[in-house]
């Protein structure tokens, strides 16, 4: 077993955390967070993740339904993204037009996990058991959608395109130009991209690899376990998006002092931010080797609690860090909000970010 270094921020609440990682491993069960990743191509570079039945709960629309008037929709997806629940969402914004026109939307979703690669990306949806998906099939015909060379049940493409999707809604967006609906998984998978889409339909027929296959993701997901919302970076892409490069000169020179300062530093591997239903916020970094991880761990919290450089202000001003550790290859800091309406998670999402600089 991995060694494991703990830095003590809050003892109490530091036990219950790591309490909780040994019994979820011992159990071997996998949160819905960690099932999503089965579903997007491996040449995913960041994901999303987006919990459709807490969104329901945590801003009042559990009673929205097939009658809903747009006006309601709108206050529930409005009070959603003020909890900071709907900013990784494809689709959040089409909520309306989805039900009124497809027959499925985020008001009886169950989660969603939107993935983005350089060639591509993808939406995919997961449906409760009742949502009538080979109805979908027959609606895409006849709303005008080309139908995959199998037909209807087949799970190929239903393709589209910019005009025909400008045509059934205004409200829709580029990724609703091409649909897979795989009724067996309850998933449907919409995509600006034909070949992207049909990828992602091979992952989940098991003929092509998944994220979930990447070096990291699996762990990082299993850390985040109880995410409502969250972005994850795969491979040293978080170098790339979240790079200090984006800031000023002087933000820049603060940045390198500051790093200088904390210590060690390797380049992050994958990383996660994931916001609970209590608004704590996980922050995970997944390393080439356990002994980084360790080297890391001190550093890492350094930097998550001091200036952030690019961001604006200083971190403490968004969080307190409850704990963090170092388990195998990966730093785990788990956070809570100075404010219970702060957006922490998108706005450490778009970087620059200090403490995942590389």
């Amino acid at each position: 077993m991995y060694g494991r270094v703990v830095v003590y921020v809050a003892a109490l609440l530091l036990l219950a955390v790591v309490a909780g990682v040994v019994t979820w491993r011992l159990l071997g069960t996998s949160s819905p967070y960690e099932q999503a990743f089965h579903t997007l191509p491996a040449e995913t570079l960041r994901s999303t993740y987006t919990d459709w039945g807490h969104v329901r709960t945590a801003a009042g629309g559990s009673g929205l339904g097939s009658t809903s008037s747009k006006a309601s929709i709108t206050s529930w997806l409005g009070r959603a993204y003020d909890r900071d629940l709907t900013a990784g969402s494809a689709i959040a914004e089409s909520t309306f037009a989805l039900r009124e026109r497809f027959g499925f939307s985020p008001l009886d979703a169950e989660w969603e996990a939107f993935g983005q690669g350089r060639e591509g990306q993808v939406d995919v949806l997961r449906l409760p058991d009742d949502v009538d998906l080979d109805g979908v099939e027959g609606t895409l015909r006849k709303l005008g959608y080309t139908a995959p060379r199998g037909g209807a049940g087949s799970g190929g493409t239903w393709v589209g395109g910019v005009d025909l999707v400008a045509q059934i809604d205004s409200e829709l967006t580029p990724v609703q130009q091409n649909i897979v609906v795989l009724p067996d998984d309850h998933l449907v998978l919409m995509s600006d991209n034909a070949a992207f889409a049909s990828s992602a339909a091979e992952v989940i027929d098991g003929s092509a690899d998944s994220l979930a296959d990447q070096d990291g993701v699996s762990e990082l997901a299993a850390a985040a376990n109880e995410a409502v919302a969250a972005v994850q970076w795969a491979s040293t892409f978080a170098c790339e998006d979240l790079s200090m490069g984006a800031a000023d000169e002087g933000d820049q020179s603060t940045g390198e002092r500051l790093v200088q300062e904390a210590g060690d530093i390797s380049p992050v591997e994958g990383l996660v931010m994931a916001q609970r239903a209590d608004r704590s916020l996980v922050l995970g970094m997944h390393f080439e080797t356990s002994d980084a991880a360790s080297r890391n761990l001190q550093s890492r919290v350094d930097l998550a609690s001091g200036e952030a450089p690019g961001q604006g202000g200083t971190f403490a001003e968004r969080f307190e860090l409850a704990s963090g550790e170092a388990d195998g290859s990966d730093v785990v800091i788990t956070t809570d909000p100075v404010s219970k309406d702060a957006a922490v998670l998108s706005d450490l999402s778009s970087g620059p970010v200090l403490f995942a600089t590389c």
